[in-house]
């Protein structure tokens, strides 16, 4: 019995209404989405599977969803790019302004995002560029680059970076370096950065807003002008995609930290063992 109940710390005890209190709202849309009404209720009145049909034979809809993993991809590309490469080079090395550029790459995510949004807008109009993805996915890169600089850079804290210059010193190259040195180090940053970068872009709604156009429109971007004109069960089902996608990157990031941190452990047994063999 005190084994059991020492589980229950009080902490963890407190910790549970508080995430009843910010999941239980969240996966409310999920029954929503099977209603058999055409308006959204809840709870649903009757299981059916008409919206969830409706959803995937809507070429609207659909074509929202491909819009969005198309600036997705730019973004994560981008963003895991230039956030990776900048955490890099930042690295170990002191000169003056090095606080001053870090905050310039830090910058999106303090600037309000209507400001971004009217900033783009201006800017892409200039380059005839607005109403396609491109411009959305290259403005959603910016606002997540300074997610994948701060993961890379919290992998990076353990690096000595006497291990960079050793390596130097003994003939390897750049691309050897980064391969050998920075790439099995960073590779947790990257893929955090990663599903940061595909969370920030596949629910940004206001630079998108600014940008959209009848065929580059983006999920959220349809949601809420649906919200407005015309509510469906449809903004459920599209909800509750958006839920699940959160949950399956959520899952791979825990699921890759535990490997990691599995993996790490092993790495004392394993020298322990050869030693006794030894």
């Amino acid at each position: 019995m005190k084994s059991a109940s020492s589980r229950f710390s009080p902490a963890l005890l407190a910790a549970v209404p508080v995430f009843v209190f910010l999941v239980v709202p969240t996966l409310i849309v999920v029954p929503m989405a099977f209603n058999q009404s055409r308006y959204i209720t809840f709870p649903p009145a009757h299981f059916s599977l008409d919206a969830v049909s409706g959803f995937l034979s809507d070429p609207a809809w659909t074509s929202a969803v491909a819009a969005s993993l198309q600036a997705a991809g730019i973004a994560v590309g981008l963003a895991v790019l230039l956030g990776g490469s900048a955490a890099v080079a930042l690295h170990g090395r002191r000169f003056p302004g090095r606080n001053l550029l870090t905050g310039v790459i830090l910058a999106p995510m303090i600037v309000p995002a209507i400001v971004l949004a009217l900033a783009f807008y201006q800017f892409f109009t200039s380059l005839g560029l607005v109403g396609t993805i491109l411009p959305i996915g290259l403005a959603h890169a910016v606002v997540a680059t300074p997610y994948a600089f701060l993961t890379v850079r919290a992998s990076l804290s353990g690096l000595n970076p006497a291990l960079v210059r050793s390596a130097r010193s003994l003939g390897a190259g750049w691309l050897s370096v980064a391969r050998f040195v920075y790439l099995p180090v960073i590779r947790p940053g990257l893929v955090a950065g990663a599903l940061f970068a595909f969370s920030v872009s596949i629910d940004e709604t206001v630079i998108a807003l600014f940008l959209q156009s009848p065929s580059a429109t983006t999920l959220p971007v349809k949601m809420f002008t649906d919200i407005q004109y015309n509510l469906t069960p449809k903004i459920a089902v599209s909800s509750a995609m958006l839920v699940t996608a959160a949950t399956l990157g959520l899952l791979v990031q825990v699921s890759f930290m535990l490997r990691r941190r599995s993996n790490a452990r092993m790495l004392p047994l394993t020298s322990a063992a050869a030693d006794q063999t030894g």
